[in-house]
């Protein structure tokens, strides 16, 4: 998770990775709905119906997936203060807490478990990250 202004540094390690491994990455990418059963079974988290949240999560979907369906939201919160959204159709998800520190190792959990689709593999930077967080 970038929570930070990004340095010439990581993206240029983030670049050596993605040529390194492109040709050998596969797309891997989980669903949505299968990606918030996981989330759900390992985090245990409370449902969070609060409109705003929820829409926060729609429109950042939709970013991604422009045929998005806020029907297809479900927004959740641990510890209070940790707020997670999944699009259970697009495998979209959206973590954000106050202190930001709290989040990174949901965000970075869930993009591991979620894995890279085909398009996410011509993203450096997001296939970047993947790989630090694999430890490849």
């Amino acid at each position: 998770m970038i929570t930070s202004e990004v340095t010439t540094e990581q993206l240029e390690k983030w670049q050596k990775l993605h040529n390194f491994w492109k040709g050998r990455l596969t797309a891997n990418r989980i669903g949505g709905t299968e990606l918030d059963k996981y989330f759900r079974e390992k985090y245990k988290p409370v449902v969070n119906d609060t409109d705003n949240f929820r829409m926060i999560v729609y429109l950042n979907s939709k970013a991604y997936s422009p045929d998005a369906d806020i029907s297809d939201i479900r927004t959740y919160a641990l510890e209070n203060d940790i707020y997670v959204g999944i699009n259970i159709s697009t495998g979209y998800f959206h973590v954000e807490c106050e202190d930001i520190t709290r989040a990174v190792p949901i965000w970075d959990d869930l993009l591991i478990k979620r894995g890279l689709s085909s398009a996410d593999i011509n993203n450096y930077v997001l296939t970047g990250q993947y790989l630090e967080l694999c430890k490849l």
